[in-house]
C-alpha cells in the first residue's frame, strides 16, 4: 500500500487543515449519546415535523428509503441510521441547530489577508522595535505556543498565565509580543487576581492560528541567520576593536622607543660636548700655567743672567762723601712715614696755612 501523499494544490491543503481543524474541536460522539438516540429515536423526528403530524394523526408504515436519497436525507428511519449520525441528530435537537448549519469557510481573500495581518503584526510590531536577538526569542516562543495548541487538545496549553518567566521576559516585554498573542486568538481574563491568556478554540480561531504559525516559522529562520550575523559582526568589530587597539599601542611603543633613542643621542652628544669643553678648560689651565712656569724660569734666568756693575778704584774722600750723602737720601726717600707722623707732622690742617691762623 503507497504511503498517502499531500495534496499539492493550495486548496486541497486548506481543506484538509479545516478538516482536522474540525474533526478536533467536535470529537466522535460517546456511547452515552450513542444509546440515547437509540432509546429515543422519535424524539428528533417529531419535533422536526410537527404539522405533519397535527394534520395526520394516524400513522401509517414509513417505507423504505430511496437509494438517490439515502445519502443525503437525516429524517430517515432510525432503522436505517448509524450510531454518528443519531447521536449528530441528538445532539442538533439538544441545542435547537445541526452541525452542518452556518459552518464557516474561509475564503483565499481571507486568508491572504489574514496572512499580510500577521505579517505586519511580526513586521512593524516586533522586528522594527526590537533588536534580532530578542525578536527571534519572541517569534520561537509564540511558535512554540501555537504548536503546542495545533497538535495537542490539551487544555493547559490553551491557559498561559501572565506572571509566568517565559511569557513576560520573552513575549510581553517585547515591544508588539502582546499585540500578536492576541491575534493568535487568545484574550485575557482574570482568574484568583492573577491575569491570564485564554485561547478558546473555535473554527475560525484555530484556522487564524495555523496560519500565524506559519507566518512565525517563516520568519523564525530569517531572524535566526541575522541574530548569527550580529553576532559574526560583533566578533568581527570586536577584533578589529582589539587590533586597532594592539596597533596604536605598538605605535605608542615605536614612538617610546624612537624618543628613548634620541635621547641616548642627545646626552652621549651632550656628554661629548662636556667632556670637549672640560679638556679645553683643562688644556688652557695647563698652557697658562706653562706659561707662568716658562714666565718665572725666564724672569729667573733674566736675573741669574743680569749684568753685575764691575768695582772700580776707591773715590776720592770728597766723591766718598757725596756719594754716601746720596745713598742717604735715597734711603730717607725710601723710608715713609707712617699715618701718626705724618698727622704730627702737618697738623691739623696740612703743611699749609691753618684755618682762621
Amino acid at each position: 500500500m503507497a504511503a498517502p501523499t499531500t495534496a499539492a494544490n493550495p486548496v486541497d491543503r486548506r481543506a484538509a487543515a479545516l478538516a482536522a481543524i474540525e474533526a478536533r474541536l467536535r470529537p466522535p460522539p460517546s456511547y452515552d449519546e450513542i444509546a440515547e438516540a437509540e432509546t429515543h429515536p422519535e424524539g428528533s423526528t417529531s419535533s422536526s415535523s410537527p404539522q405533519q403530524s397535527g394534520t395526520n394523526p394516524i400513522s401509517t408504515p414509513l417505507s423504505p428509503p430511496s437509494q438517490s436519497s439515502a445519502g443525503t436525507s437525516r429524517s430517515r428511519p432510525p432503522g436505517g441510521m448509524t450510531p454518528a449520525a443519531l447521536a449528530a441528530e441528538a445532539r442538533a435537537a439538544k441545542f435547537g441547530t445541526r452541525e452542518t448549519d452556518n459552518v464557516w469557510r474561509p475564503t483565499e481573500k481571507e486568508d491572504r489577508d489574514t496572512k499580510i495581518k500577521f505579517s505586519r503584526l511580526l513586521d512593524r510590531g516586533i522586528v522594527r522595535d526590537n533588536n534580532y536577538k530578542d525578536s527571534a526569542d519572541a517569534v520561537e516562543t509564540l511558535l512554540k505556543i501555537a504548536t503546542n495548541i495545533i497538535n495537542s487538545n490539551d487544555p493547559k496549553f490553551r491557559t498561559l498565565k501572565a506572571t509566568n518567566a517565559t511569557i513576560k521576559n520573552k513575549i510581553l516585554d517585547v515591544k508588539g509580543g502582546h499585540d500578536y498573542l492576541i491575534a493568535l486568538g487568545f484574550r485575557t481574563q482574570t482568574i484568583d487576581f492573577a491575569l491570564h491568556y485564554i485561547f478558546n478554540p473555535t473554527l475560525r480561531r484555530s484556522h487564524e492560528l495555523q496560519i500565524g504559525a506559519e507566518v512565525l516559522k517563516d520568519h523564525l529562520k530569517v531572524l535566526q541567520d541575522r541574530v548569527e550575523l550580529s553576532k559574526q559582526s560583533k566578533l568581527y568589530g570586536a577584533s578589529v576593536e582589539a587590533a586597532r587597539k594592539a596597533a596604536a599601542l605598538a605605535d605608542f611603543e615605536a614612538d617610546r622607543e624612537v624618543v628613548r633613542a634620541r635621547a641616548a643621542r642627545e646626552k652621549i652628544a651632550r656628554e661629548a660636548k662636556e667632556a670637549k669643553e672640560r679638556e679645553e678648560r683643562e688644556k688652557e689651565a695647563q698652557n697658562q700655567a706653562e706659561m707662568m712656569v716658562d714666565q718665572d724660569e725666564e724672569d729667573r734666568r733674566e736675573m741669574r743672567d743680569a749684568v753685575v756693575r764691575p768695582a772700580t778704584a776707591p773715590l776720592a774722600p770728597e766723591h766718598e762723601e757725596e756719594e754716601n750723602g746720596e745713598d742717604e737720601e735715597e734711603a730717607e726717600d725710601r723710608e715713609l712715614p707712617s699715618y701718626a707722623e705724618d698727622r704730627e707732622s702737618r697738623g691739623w690742617g696740612g703743611p699749609g696755612r691753618r684755618l682762621g691762623g
